[in-house]
C-alpha cells in the first residue's frame, strides 16, 4: 500500500544520485591530466576504464548484497566509499593513484545504483516507476552538468583541480547524514538466496542478455560520446579544451567553463532536462515508441556532432545528450519490469555491463592517437546503431 512506502526517502535517494552525478567531471578533467602527467590520449582513456571496471566487477556482488543484507547498508556504504574515495584524491599526486581513486569512487557508484535502481521501485506505486527512475536519473545528469561550472570556478581562481573533490567529499558527508536519518523499506523474506547455478539460468533469459548486451553498447557509447568532446574541439576544432579561460581579463570570464566544457555540461545538462520532461513524453506516446524515436535521434546527432562544421558540431553534442536522456532508463526499467524475482541480482548482472566504457573509452584514445578525433567518434556511433535495433525489436515488458 502506498503509506506504507516511505516516500520521504525518494527525496533523499534524488540527492544521492545527484552527488554521484558530481563525477562525471573526470571528461572535463582529462586535457588537464593529459597535460599535467604527459600521457596519451590511449591512457587517458583508463580513467574511464577505471570508473566502469569498478562498476563491471562489483556490480554483481553489489546486487547479491542488496538481496541478502538491505538497501540502507548497501546505499550507505557507497556514499561512503565514493566520500573516501575523493578525500584521498585530494592528496592524489600521481597517476596511478588518481587512477585507483577513480576506480574507488567508481565502487561506491557501483553500490548506490545497483541497490537504488530496484529500490526506486518500492517508494512509490509501481506504475510510477519508469518516472521515478528517469526523474532520479536526471538529477545526477544535472550533478554532471553543474560539475563543470563547480570546476571551472576552482581553475579560474587559480585552485588545483584536485580541489574539486574535496567539495565532493563535503556533499556525499551531508548525503550519508540524510540517508541514516531515513526510514527504507523492509527487506523482503521468505526466499532462498539465488544461487550460481540461478544466476547462470537468468544469463541464458533472452531478454536479459539481449538487454544486457544493449545496457553494456549503450552506456559505452554514451561515455564514447561526451568523454572526448573537449579534446574532440580542440583537435578537430582547435579550441583549447582547458575547463576554464583562467587567462581571460574579467573574473566572470575566468571563472565561466571554455566552450568545450561548456558543451560538456550541456550535454549532461540536456540529458537531464529529457529526462525531467521524459515522464510527459512516456505518458503521452509509450516507452517503446519513445525508446525508437530517440535511439534514432540521439545517432542522427552524434555523426552530424562527428562530421559537422564547429556550430553543427555543437548543435549535433547538445542534441545527442537530450535525446540520450531516457535510452538508459528505459533499456534498464524495461529489464526489471520483465522479472518478478531476484530483482537486485538482476540489476547487479546488468550493472556488469557497465564493463562497456572500460574498453571502449581506450579503443577511442587509440583510435584518436593513430586516426584522429573524427574516426574515435564513429566508435560510440557504431555502437549506437545496435540500441536501435533493440529499440526496434526488443521484446521487454513495459506494459
Amino acid at each position: 500500500m502506498l503509506q506504507q512506502r516511505p516516500a520521504r526517502l525518494l527525496y533523499v535517494m534524488v540527492f544521492a544520485y545527484f552527488a554521484f552525478g558530481l563525477t562525471g567531471v573526470i571528461g572535463a578533467l582529462t586535457p588537464d591530466i593529459i597535460a599535467d602527467y604527459h600521457v596519451t590520449r590511449f591512457a587517458a582513456g583508463f580513467l574511464g576504464s577505471a570508473l566502469y571496471l569498478a562498476m563491471a566487477v562489483f556490480a554483481i556482488p553489489s546486487g547479491l548484497l542488496t538481496d541478502s543484507l538491505g538497501a540502507r547498508i548497501v546505499v550507505m556504504s557507497g556514499v561512503a566509499m565514493m566520500g573516501l574515495g575523493s578525500l584521498v584524491m585530494t592528496q592524489s599526486h600521481g597517476y596511478a593513484l588518481i587512477l585507483a581513486m577513480i576506480f574507488a569512487i567508481g565502487v561506491g557508484q557501483t553500490l548506490i545504483q545497483t541497490c537504488g535502481n530496484p529500490l526506486i521501485q518500492k517508494l512509490d506505486v509501481p506504475r510510477n516507476y519508469h518516472r521515478n527512475l528517469t526523474f532520479t536519473i536526471a538529477f545526477a545528469t544535472f550533478g554532471g552538468f553543474l560539475s563543470i561550472f563547480f570546476l571551472a570556478c576552482i581553475k579560474g581562481t587559480g585552485r588545483p583541480w584536485q580541489s574539486y573533490y574535496f567539495i565532493f567529499a563535503i556533499v556525499c558527508l551531508i548525503v550519508l547524514l540524510f540517508l541514516g536519518l531515513s526510514k527504507f523499506p523492509p527487506r523482503a523474506g521468505g526466499g532462498e538466496p539465488i544461487r550460481l547455478d540461478q544466476i547462470g539460468k537468468l544469463l541464458r533469459n533472452p531478454i536479459l542478455l539481449t538487454y544486457g548486451l544493449g545496457v553494456y553498447i549503450y552506456v559505452s557509447a554514451e561515455f564514447g560520446t561526451y568523454f572526448w568532446i573537449p579534446k574532440f574541439f580542440e583537435d578537430v576544432h582547435h579550441v583549447p579544451a582547458a575547463a576554464a579561460n583562467a587567462g581571460a581579463a574579467t573574473f566572470l570570464q575566468r571563472v565561466f567553463p571554455s566552450l568545450p566544457a561548456l558543451i560538456y555540461a550541456l550535454f549532461l545538462g540536456m540529458q537531464g532536462v529529457g529526462r525531467l520532461v521524459g515522464g510527459a513524453v512516456l505518458n503521452r506516446f509509450g516507452c517503446r515508441r519513445v525508446l525508437r524515436f530517440y535511439s534514432v535521434m540521439a545517432l542522427a546527432s552524434l555523426l552530424v556532432a562527428t562530421f559537422g562544421s564547429k556550430i553543427l558540431t555543437i548543435i549535433g553534442f547538445v542534441a545527442c545528450g537530450f535525446f540520450t536522456s531516457v535510452i538508459f532508463t528505459l533499456i534498464f526499467s524495461g529489464t526489471i519490469n520483465s522479472f518478478t524475482e531476484y530483482q537486485g541480482t538482476i540489476s547487479g548482472l546488468l550493472c556488469t555491463a557497465y564493463v562497456g566504457p572500460a574498453l571502449v573509452s581506450p579503443l577511442e584514445g587509440w583510435v584518436g592517437d593513430h586516426f584522429g578525433m573524427r574516426m574515435a567518434l564513429l566508435v560510440p556511433a557504431i555502437l549506437m546503431t545496435y540500441v536501435v535495433g533493440l529499440a526496434m525489436f526488443g521484446r521487454a515488458k513495459y506494459e
